[in-house]
């Protein structure tokens, strides 16, 4: 591989990720309130999304089929392939400033160690159901492959899949044959009646964390690999060149919407046997994963066109201003650890009994829209972000921490001393 010459960067940034990122936020928020911030037990059906009281309405049996088609084990596999594309697009920067390879991992380590480190904070403090913590040691595990070629990291991508694929249709199976023994009870999450009572649990849960981050790695690595490959292929800024990968992700996504999550939607709201849906819930949550990249895809051809005017428009040395619904999804996009944290912030003033206390057996229309209107909220306060040109404050601090005061040096130290 050459040496770059010595040039200062240009930077774009593409609409897809963005709003990708924007759209899975209301995909996180929309799985989290029913299964994180207030579950519901006393449910005459369908607890796992929110429960259905009584007979139920269209509505109420609609929105179950819904989430179980489009919300659960949907946004955190986009969110985790999203988050490899973006390892990838900071490698191939440090690549071009002639950074070294293993200055390179430092930079990328000390970057997601301090993603990491949020998480913990964010873990103890408000959520205990963070991401960011197993995405941060995740990304760091990923920035040490940064030097292998994209088949290795693929070959290691699909084993480390497949294994954990493998897991999954074990746990289902075994969910169908023993559903009293694998049966486990959820009412110890509903409340926590003061602070203190939320701060232990959320310690808890800090733990737990710890214990399952093997096998939670199992699962995110794989889909952060195939993000970073697609940013070394250029597979969402050249979207003309790789329509077919596109594609085939698109079809993939399609065939686990219809075959698995039609069906446990079904099943949640007794159209089929029951005794299916823990089986379809446990498949979902394997297979599921195949759609973050599919939906990523679906996404990026469906931003293709505004893409598209962009580029033209700067070639032009002009700007395109896309509609104000799509500079604000993505504005949020661009935010998205500071949007992640507010929403957090938003659902313990919403949904916790010791403040607002909404949310908990109320059903899962009633849910959805309480998660709705925090995404909008956090949509909004992007918008404002952006319209007065200000960085996210939690992307703020975060870079500083990643690459001090000054930032990153546009070519590494040593490479223009000897150039």
């Amino acid at each position: 591989m050459s040496t770059p010459a010595p040039t200062r960067e240009v930077k774009i940034r593409y609409v897809a990720p963005d709003m990708a990122r924007g759209i899975a936020l209301l995909g996180i928020a929309l799985a989290n309130i029913g299964t994180a911030w207030a579950l519901t037990n006393s449910a005459d059906y369908a607890n796992y999304f929110g429960g259905i009281f009584g007979p139920g309405t269209v509505v109420d049996k609609a929105a179950v089929v819904f989430a179980a088609m489009f919300v659960h084990v949907r946004g955190m596999p986009m969110f985790a392939t999203l988050l490899g594309f973006g390892v990838g697009l900071i490698a191939m920067s440090l690549w071009r400033r002639q950074f070294p390879l293993d200055k390179a991992k430092r930079v990328l380590w000390r970057r997601y160690g301090w993603l990491a480190l949020f998480g913990i904070v964010h873990m103890l403090l408000i959520f205990f159901g963070d991401v960011m913590f197993a995405y941060g040691v995740c990304a760091m595990v990923v920035a040490a492959m940064i030097g292998l070629k994209d088949r290795t990291l693929m070959v290691i991508a699909w084993c480390m899949l497949g294994a954990y694929l493998i897991f999954t249709i074990g746990s289902s199976v075994a969910m169908l044959l023993y559903p009293d023994a694998m049966a486990f009870d959820t009412s110890y999450l509903i409340r926590s009646d003061s602070v203190a009572a939320f701060v232990r649990f959320n310690l808890l849960g800090a733990l737990g964390q710890a214990v399952m981050l093997p096998l939670v790695m199992l699962m995110i690595i794989p889909l952060i690999l195939i993000g970073f490959v697609w940013a070394r292929r250029g597979v969402l800024t050249n979207v003309d060149e790789h329509l077919s990968t596109l594609r085939a992700w698109m079809l993939v996504t399609v065939v686990v919407i219809m075959i698995i999550g039609l069906p446990w939607g079904l099943a949640a709201i007794g159209v089929l046997p029951e005794n299916l849906e823990p089986f379809l819930m446990t498949l979902n949550s394997g297979f599921g994963l195949l759609t973050g990249p599919g939906i990523l895809a679906a996404i990026t051809l469906a931003t293709h066109g505004i893409q598209q005017r962009i580029d033209a428009a700067r070639a032009r040395g002009e700007h395109y201003q896309p509609s104000p619904p799509v500079v604000a999804i993505t504005a949020l996009g661009k935010r998205s650890m500071s949007g992640y944290l507010f929403q957090s912030i938003l659902f313990v003033i919403f949904t916790q009994p010791f403040m607002l206390g909404w949310g908990i057996d109320v059903g899962i229309v009633k849910q959805m829209g309480i998660a709705f209107l925090i995404w909008v909220i956090t949509v909004v306060a992007a918008y404002v972000f952006e319209l007065a040109g200000w960085q996210g404050p939690f992307e703020r601090l975060h870079r500083r921490l990643s690459y001090g005061k000054e930032g990153l040096p546009q070519h590494y130290p040593a490479a223009v001393a000897t150039s």
